[in-house]
């Protein structure tokens, strides 16, 4: 039985992404293994550029794999798997590092008094100085030189 198996490896490890995905969606251990073997590395180096962090890197990718395989059968080959599972790894951290920022809860920003609010104008404001005026100004006196 065992040099069964270590055919049956082989046999997957030869195979495609699409058909690894296909025996994927069929349940088929060997084709999940061959696909995380094969992906494991480029998905682990996208979650730790965006986590900076091994362990938090390594969740991302567990969790990519788990979201991935849970919606195998959605993927339909316009790109590549590589692709596509990296493409859920992103996601994954991405998500994991908006939920970390700080947020303010709107009730609270709506209850500070207005005496810390105030209207601040944005430099170069002036109509002396509004673009669109100066080149319509610079327009209209072209065209009283020319007698236009």
């Amino acid at each position: 039985m065992p040099a069964q198996d270590a055919r049956r490896s082989v046999d997957l490890a030869a195979l495609g992404d699409a058909e690894l995905a296909q025996l994927a969606c069929q349940r088929d251990g060997g084709a999940f293994r061959t696909i995380m073997q094969r992906h494991n590395r480029r998905l682990y180096r996208v979650a730790r550029s965006v986590m900076r962090n091994d362990s938090e890197a390594e969740d991302v990718v567990q969790e990519a794999y788990v979201r991935a395989f849970s919606n195998l059968a959605a993927f339909r080959g316009e790109s590549s798997l590589a692709t596509w599972l990296s493409r859920i790894a992103l996601n994954e951290a991405l998500g994991r590092l908006r939920g970390r920022r700080p947020s303010a809860d709107l009730t609270e920003i709506e209850s500070r008094p207005s005496a810390q609010s105030q209207i601040i104008p944005f430099p170069n404001s002036s109509p002396q100085l509004d673009p669109e005026r100066t080149m319509a100004q610079r327009e209209i006196q072209t065209h009283r030189g020319t007698g236009n």
